[in-house]
């Protein structure tokens, strides 16, 4: 089941990116968990990504990150999906698109791991 909804953000709303950075983190944390109580484990780290939206200066260090987190599920899972690295989170319509395509690759690793 989803902890948060992936998609929904408003450009430049503070608030939103924190309730957004909060269940986009808790879901990560699922992906991982969920890996390593398979039979056998499988174990990727689990990145930091409490602020995502808003790391401020640090936002470009967590946007590689997470793009590495991706990396690491799409390979335990057999999955595809685009260069998430590859976005300016200043720009309305990039970070539009963004979330429209991580949304989809959040639903497809979900579906992966059994939680629809």
């Amino acid at each position: 089941m989803p902890q948060f909804q992936p998609d929904q953000v408003t450009f430049g709303d503070l608030a939103g990116y924190g309730m957004w950075d909060v269940g986009h983190a808790r879901e990560h944390l699922q992906f991982v968990t969920t890996l390593a109580g398979l039979t056998p484990p499988i174990l990727i780290p689990n990145f930091d990504l409490l602020s995502l939206l808003t790391a401020g200066q640090y936002r470009r260090s967590m946007v590689q990150s997470h793009a590495v987190s991706h990396t690491l599920l799409r390979a335990a899972l057999g999955i595809t999906g685009t260069d998430l690295s590859a976005v300016n989170l200043d720009d309305a319509n990039d970070l539009a698109n963004w979330m429209g395509y991580h949304r989809d690759e959040h639903a497809v690793i979900r579906q992966a791991l059994g939680m629809i």
